[in-house]
């Protein structure tokens, strides 16, 4: 888990700051939003740092304040629909899985774009919570889909095997992480399933 929060810190922050930096003489009050969005991220990694556990809600709010630095790095490139279904909110997840999957769109896919990138972001629920995470990027690789790590000539492999090796840790069979490319609407989708276990001591 260190390591894994560790790693969004270098380039996500050189980035961020440029983004800053370039906002201050044109765009002084959205400069501003964006240092509060970007300590909100760290804020969270901070708080979060010795627990493995989040509600759900508290991880979306995280890959939102996420999302919205990255926005301003993108700027009209970038489009961001996140749908939670009512009843997902405290349900337990292990913290950073979602960002990871966000993190993954926007560098192998949105970064790669040179017309309208779109992230969706999706968590339903049952006897199971299942969250999606689905890009219009190139896709990875060729892979059709599966349960096995797709290749990617860029290099997703160590966000999603970290995610792969916590989910069989924590719930064995139980979870499933899922990569397809819906050639339809012509979207990469990155998605997992695990038992909907509510955290009813507030994931404090």
């Amino acid at each position: 888990m260190k390591a894994l929060r560790a790693q969004i810190n270098p380039h996500f922050l050189f980035n961020a700051l440029n983004a800053i930096a370039a906002l201050i003489p044109r765009k002084p009050d959205r400069a501003e939003q964006t240092v509060e969005q970007l300590a909100e991220v760290f804020r969270y990694t901070v708080r979060r740092a010795d627990r493995e556990w989040v509600r759900l809600a508290e991880e979306i709010e995280f890959v939102r304040s996420y999302l919205a630095v990255e926005q301003t790095r993108f700027g009209e490139r970038l489009r961001v629909q996140i749908e939670m279904e009512r009843g997902t909110e405290n349900i337990r997840v292990p913290a950073m899985v979602i960002q990871t999957l966000a993190e993954n769109a926007i560098k192998h896919a949105i970064a790669l774009m040179r017309g309208l990138g779109v992230i969706r972001i999706s968590a339903c629920h049952g006897d199971r919570v299942l969250v999606s995470v689905a890009d219009n990027g190139p896709g990875f690789g060729g892979h059709a889909g599966g349960n096995s790590l797709p290749e990617s000539p860029s290099g997703t492999g160590y966000g999603l095997k970290n995610i792969q090796e916590r989910f069989s840790a924590y719930y064995g069979a139980a979870a499933v992480l899922r990569f397809r490319r819906d050639a339809a609407s012509a979207t990469t989708v990155v998605s997992f399933e695990l038992p909907a276990v509510v955290d009813s001591a507030g994931s404090e």
